[in-house]
């Protein structure tokens, strides 16, 4: 008798997230070398007008006529402009908010002079399994309990590298009043918890790449994945 209601105990009893393997502690703080050239700062502008209002031949003036996109076969304009259904349904596209949010994330400009989004891409560090590890894009980002905005919060972490911490329910947390997918991940201090998708990225997600080419900016990558 007392075996069985130990076992109801178990499974009613609120959910305990036990300890994660720790792991050292490393912030990548948000820069933006934007304003580090003239040229490209004016162009940023455009760049954003052109997004905002889903300008398709302004965009089409800015892309690289040899674009790299994808790991397959496909790439130059053409096939850039088929694959994000620039072609026929402009509006209807995702790209505009993929890019917006790529560049949201601030610039920062490597040796070979290109402009590259997010700012962190290029930085990260190769002794984190970029599959498995993550970025918070905020300041003061809580990590919850439970996977709610309501539960109770474990820390705040600021621009700090955390591991993914994959379970059954992994991407199926959607919560419509906070609009956020929950993610659970362990901190470098060894504690589980769940952060909401919207503060939190991938270094494997899109990123985008500008070059100045015969003195005009134009973007000259956009992927995602590895």
């Amino acid at each position: 008798m007392w075996k069985f209601i130990l076992i109801l105990c178990f499974f009613f009893s609120p959910m305990v997230l036990l300890p994660c393997e720790p792991f050292v502690s490393k912030s990548l703080p948000p820069i933006d070398h934007s304003s580090k050239d003239k040229s490209f700062l004016e162009f940023k502008t455009k760049l954003q007008k052109v997004l905002k209002s889903k300008d398709r031949k302004g965009l089409e003036a800015i892309i690289d006529s040899d674009i790299h996109f994808s790991f397959g076969p496909e790439s130059g304009k053409k096939d850039f402009l088929k694959s994000f259904q620039l072609t026929d349904k402009p509006n209807e596209s995702d790209f505009w908010n993929l890019l917006t949010d790529t560049i949201q994330l601030g610039f920062r400009q490597n040796q070979e002079g290109q402009m590259v989004a997010p700012y962190f891409f290029e930085t990260f560090p190769s002794d984190y399994d970029p599959f498995s590890h993550y970025l918070i894009i905020g300041k003061n980002v809580n990590v919850r309990e439970d996977a709610s905005k309501d539960s109770k919060s474990l820390g705040l972490l600021s621009y700090q590298i955390v591991r993914s911490e994959a379970d059954d329910l992994d991407g199926r947390r959607m919560e419509k009043e906070s609009n956020c997918n929950w993610k659970k991940i362990c901190t470098p201090q060894g504690k589980a918890g769940f952060v909401c998708d919207r503060f939190i990225r991938s270094p494997l997600d899109y990123r985008a790449f500008f070059e100045k080419r015969k003195d005009k900016w134009v973007l000259s990558i956009f992927v995602v994945g590895d």
